[in-house]
């Protein structure tokens, strides 16, 4: 009998995950590995605005690091969907910045923290709870949309509650959509919520084709927006993903090229309204 899929679309598999493994874990590549696509998006973006919004970051040392990008640490915000690695996250931030306050003083170190949620990407109504519309400049994503396609399809209710259509009442009777959607497609719409026009999305992927609802979107009426209306792709990047030598030293010949993806998406114009 196969071995059974992990559940990653489940709140208590990933909680079970970082219970059982606290410790800080990178996936796929070192927190470093999307400073220069960071920078390129923070560039023309004053201190103000500089609002960023980690998704799914776990147990990684991504989240700390991101405070080198900003002047004010609060402009930070970290999801998870595990509540038990967003404690864990507030834990070692705590640990790491007072010992560096201890060291250097109040006045050099930067004494104020992060912001930490626990939130289902995929409800919108829960999103909201916590992040404002329209707020965030910069999303980063280190294999976070990996583990959300890896979730079941998602049957969405209609009329859906997000549209690009100013509120009104409808008139229509509710019902659950006909298809399943995506997962990807959900959490790009309700990413393009709480996004300012021209934010831009940085996702680090092991897929080269991460994202299908750029040429796919959802096919029926009074679903959800059209995802590809709302984000549309800037530019994509390789990383060849360095060859781990065995325990006696020894590396694999004629071994294939292994690629990890990093895509750059913008929020466009258009905009999205609840209803």
């Amino acid at each position: 009998m196969p071995p059974q899929q992990p559940s990653y679309g489940s709140q208590e598999y990933w909680n079970k995950h970082f219970t059982s493994n606290s410790s800080p874990f990178e996936w796929l590549e070192a927190p470093t590995a999307l400073d220069p696509y960071i920078v390129d998006a923070l560039e023309n973006i004053d201190d103000q605005g500089q609002r960023i919004l980690h998704i799914g970051s776990g147990t990684s040392l991504l989240s700390y690091h991101l405070r080198t990008f900003v002047k004010d640490p609060e402009g930070i915000h970290n999801l998870d969907y595990s509540d038990v690695a967003v404690e864990l996250g507030k834990q070692r931030e705590l640990e790491i910045f007072d010992v560096e306050e201890q060291l250097h003083g109040p006045d050099e170190a930067k004494s104020k923290y992060m912001r930490w949620s626990s939130v289902d990407l995929l409800s919108y109504s829960c999103l909201l709870e916590t992040c404002k519309p329209y707020r965030y400049s910069v999303i980063v994503d280190k294999s976070t949309s990996d583990s959300i396609a890896c979730a079941d399809d998602v049957y969405v209710p209609l009329p859906y509650p997000i549209s690009t259509n100013t509120p009104e009442e409808s008139t229509l009777q509710k019902a659950k959509s006909p298809e399943p959607i995506h997962p990807l497609s959900i959490l790009a719409i309700h990413l393009a919520l709480v996004t300012k026009p021209q934010a831009r999305w940085i996702s680090l992927s092991y897929s080269q084709d991460r994202y299908p609802f750029l040429e796919n979107p959802p096919p029926f009426a009074h679903g959800p927006p059209n995802p590809s209306k709302l984000w549309r792709l800037l530019s994509k990047h390789e990383i060849e993903v360095s060859e781990e030598p065995t325990s006696n030293g020894a590396v694999t010949t004629h071994r294939p090229k292994v690629l990890h993806w990093v895509y750059v998406l913008e929020r466009t114009e258009l905009k999205v309204y609840t209803r």
